[in-house]
């Protein structure tokens, strides 16, 4: 099977739609002139939601409206999966762990780390006030290849089109504790 390719928006969001996720289109990045919202300082530019209601995406819409679209943010809400957010250098020696213990779904940004769980489980993981946990329908991340955001761990087993299985946030806290306690031991 070939791998699935998440620089294809159209390809990715018939991905993400496999996996059951809810899926809207948001805002785009435009180099030289940033993001679509008109926010001179916009903390995401071209990767979060637009404001008011914009259609989810179906899988007989993909090829409709993702083109009509060029650039614009993959949006997901979390009713499917928490999201836990954490700041970028922790998640990357978080990931390290998890490797070696149980692949997570995980993306970085610029800034962070966002590591995927089972639904209305992230708060298990909340070990320090660095973390943030997006949860339920209200809740909104970013996915691949919205701008500059882009996948460690892809939600799905490499080479095929298999859900990869989400784990409890208790079972990602202990990994969580010891990034933070390197880095803060790393830091003095």
């Amino acid at each position: 099977m070939e791998p699935i390719s998440t620089r294809d928006p159209a390809t990715a969001a018939r991905a993400y739609l496999s996996l059951g996720w809810p899926l809207t289109l948001g805002h785009r990045y435009r180099p030289r002139q940033g993001c679509t919202c008109a926010r001179a300082e916009c903390a995401l530019p071209g990767a979060h939601p637009r404001t008011g209601e914009f259609p989810r995406l179906h899988e007989d819409t993909v090829d409709e409206v993702v083109p009509t679209a060029p650039g614009s943010a993959l949006i997901a809400t979390t009713a499917r999966f928490d999201a836990i957010v954490v700041p970028r250098m922790l998640g990357v020696a978080a990931m390290v762990e998890l490797d070696r213990r149980a692949p997570t779904p995980c993306f970085f940004t610029k800034d962070h780390c966002a590591l995927l769980v089972l639904p209305a489980t992230g708060h298990h993981a909340i070990v320090d006030d660095d973390i943030d946990v997006h949860t339920g329908p209200d809740g909104w991340v970013a996915l691949p290849p919205s701008h500059d955001v882009r996948w460690d761990t892809p939600p799905w087993l490499e080479g095929t089109a298999t859900p990869r299985e989400l784990l409890n946030g208790w079972q990602i806290r202990p990994v969580l504790e010891m990034a933070f306690r390197m880095s803060r031991s790393g830091a003095r």
